[in-house]
């Protein structure tokens, strides 16, 4: 079985992050291990998020990659400046084909620490990843595009983006691109890929992203093309949020174990 690592936080309602990725690598028959970069907590309809401090997060790495054959990893939300720059030194270290989930909390340039996170980011690890997985708003940020609303615009902020130096770039549309269909679209080795299924219109998306990437990462680890991977992460999460998980009356999760049913 192949060994697959996590670089991510942990979301204490288990619908995304580290708990998002193990459950999906669980059922797609990937050992999933993980480094935690925080702890994300809902107070009162806030989330409320501890980071783990650099030190920390390296031991977790060091004591992964050293005992463990990792070939296939994925990073989710990294947390803080230096927890960034700490991870992409230690990814850098090996050679591992590398799924980023650019989870941007933040709207771009709205501090400078952000600024120097989005740049850290773009600078240090898309040149890592093998692929990137940003949704629309992530994908503006990076690209720096104002508007993404038409196909075209997709496939310009992909360009854009692959020009930091990731190899390939997928773009969740989802329900945030207009119309009624929810549209993704991969550019791999220069060829343009375009997956779309009608939207949902329930709230059990949370973790979406999450497991979206580590379908992904998981199906690669397998021997899957990128293309064909891809694919499969849509249809997967596609059935997480039509059968998925309610918490409350504004949230629910995606249901990893969907697919099978």
């Amino acid at each position: 079985m192949e060994d697959v690592l996590t670089i991510a936080g942990s979301d204490s309602l288990a619908g995304g992050g580290i708990q998002a990725d193990l459950k999906t690598f669980e059922e797609l028959d990937v050992f999933g291990v993980s480094a935690l970069t925080s702890i994300a907590s809902i107070i009162n309809d806030e989330v409320v998020l501890n980071q783990i401090n650099s030190a920390v997060i390296l031991q977790q790495l060091d004591s992964i990659l050293d005992q463990l054959p990792i070939h296939f990893a994925k990073t989710g939300l990294l947390g803080d400046l230096s927890a960034i720059k700490s991870i992409c030194h230690k990814i850098s270290q090996y050679e591992l084909t590398l799924v980023v989930d650019p989870v941007l909390v933040f709207k771009e340039g709205s501090t400078q620490i952000e600024t120097d996170y989005l740049d850290v980011l773009k600078d240090k690890l898309l040149p890592l990843s093998y692929v990137v997985t940003p949704n629309l708003e992530e994908a503006k940020q990076l690209s720096g595009l104002k508007e993404i609303a038409t196909k075209a615009d997709i496939k310009k902020a992909a360009i854009l983006i692959q020009k930091f130096g990731c190899q390939n770039v997928v773009i969740k549309g989802g329900n945030r691109f207009p119309g009624d269909m929810a549209v993704d679209y991969l550019r791999y080795e220069d060829r343009d890929y375009w997956f779309e299924s009608s939207k949902i219109s329930k709230n059990t998306t949370d973790g979406a992203g999450c497991t979206f990437s580590a379908v992904i990462t998981a199906e690669l680890a397998l021997g899957q093309p990128l293309p064909e991977s891809v694919y499969f992460a849509k249809r997967f999460v596609h059935s997480g949020i039509e059968k998925g998980i309610k918490i409350n009356s504004q949230l629910g999760s995606v249901w990893q174990g969907a697919y099978r049913h």
